[in-house]
């Protein structure tokens, strides 16, 4: 039992299984070099919206959904009494655990647990830190009343849920639909046998792969986290280079369109109960969070990624089996591309996109005729011989 006499999380649901294959197996992936890296922009982001780390000091803190345990090691390092890191993975547990020892923190522990069901008392904790973690949940609205029910009145949260629209998520949607079908953990060995790097093999299986993927309007996570009694809810506009949240600050209406809600990043106190008005995190049935359309700005990828869909299933027609290599091959090329304009200093440049689009289209029919040339080459061989 744990310190609340609740019990400790049960059998994982499918999808809970599906998620904790996604970010337990490539969490685990990280040496304690790329680990520092993947620390190191929750630092950047604290600074630029003038969160000082002090707030940590002394503070017993939760970090709920702590996968390989970065947000636990930050708080930590910024001199928290306590860190508490819960996760629905086993084999995230067993990586951060490895991390504190590394680091020799001795303020860290670790469970296995739900956020369904946080197993602490209410207001245990002065700080509750949730990165990108609710909106893969089974039960978001769940787990943000749950935080909420831990967190000290007069305590702060650290909430980062991803926004809705923008092409970044327009072509997530694309490849997800396209990688339906390959195994997760193959998919990893072969990312791995490109040379991938882990922080980029960590960011494609995520997108690629986990159960939920839900994103919401700035609006919906305000209302919500006011209606939970939070102030401070207002989602924090600055971060690395390439948070598109961030190049929403001195973007034209172009690039806005591109970046769609950018990221919801929020500080926000817990100031008294709960209001109860009624409302909740969206979650309708197709399971993609906050309503929202995206401009034409956006869908205009549609024709090429339709293009690109039909050569890799005449490709498979052709071979008569799944082609999950060149699958894997094709989707990152793509996620590669996309995230290298949302890295870059300049605009996001949708005329250099669609150049790459059709050129993958091209690459996949060089690949279909030569597999055309064979077959017919077989047949000639075939009616000669008998």
């Amino acid at each position: 039992m744990t310190e609340s006499g609740k019990a400790p999380v049960p059998g994982l649901s499918e999808r809970e299984r599906v998620t904790a294959i996604v970010y337990g197996d490539t969490f685990a992936l990280y040496d304690e070099p790329a680990f520092d890296e993947f620390v190191r922009p929750l630092y950047v982001r604290l600074e630029a919206n003038g969160i000082d780390t002090e707030i940590f000091r002394g503070k017993r803190c939760l970090d709920a959904g702590c996968g390989g345990g970065r947000g636990s090691v930050l708080m930590a390092q910024c001199g928290a009494r306590e860190v508490v890191g819960i996760d629905l993975s086993s084999k995230n547990i067993e990586s951060s655990r490895r991390r504190a020892l590394q680091k020799r923190l001795v303020n860290l522990r670790f469970e296995q647990a739900s956020l369904d069901s946080i197993p602490f008392d209410d207001e245990s904790f002065d700080i509750v830190w949730c990165n990108g973690v609710l909106h893969h949940t089974e039960r978001p609205d769940q787990g943000l009343q749950e935080i909420s029910r831990v967190l000290k009145t007069g305590g702060w949260l650290w909430l980062y849920l991803y926004g809705s629209g923008g092409t970044y998520w327009y072509v997530m949607d694309w490849i997800r639909r396209e990688m339906r079908g390959v195994d997760i953990r193959d998919c990893i060995t072969q990312l791995r046998l490109m040379d991938s790097p882990i922080r980029r093999i960590a960011e494609w299986i995520d997108d690629w792969f986990v159960a939920f993927l839900r994103r919401y309007t700035e609006a919906d996570v305000t209302r919500r986290l006011e209606d939970l009694g939070f102030d401070h809810t207002g989602a924090l506009t600055f971060g690395t280079s390439y948070d598109t949240s961030n190049r929403k600050n001195q973007a034209d209406v172009d690039e806005l369109a591109h970046m769609g809600e950018g990221d919801l990043r929020y500080f926000c106190r817990k100031q008294g109960k709960p209001r109860g008005g009624g409302c909740q995190l969206p979650d309708p049935l197709d399971g993609k969070g906050s309503r929202f359309t995206d401009p034409s700005i956006v869908t205009q990828f549609s024709e090429s990624l339709t293009w690109i869909s039909s050569a890799l299933a005449a490709v498979e027609s052709r071979t008569g089996r799944s082609e999950a290599a060149m699958r894997i091959m094709v989707c990152r090329s793509i996620h590669s591309k996309v995230r290298s304009f949302l890295e870059s200093d300049g605009v996001f440049d949708a005329a250099e996109l669609q150049g790459h689009l059709i050129l993958v289209k091209s690459l996949i029919d060089d690949v279909q005729q030569r597999i055309e040339s064979r077959l017919i080459d077989g047949d000639v061989s075939d009616s000669q011989g008998a």
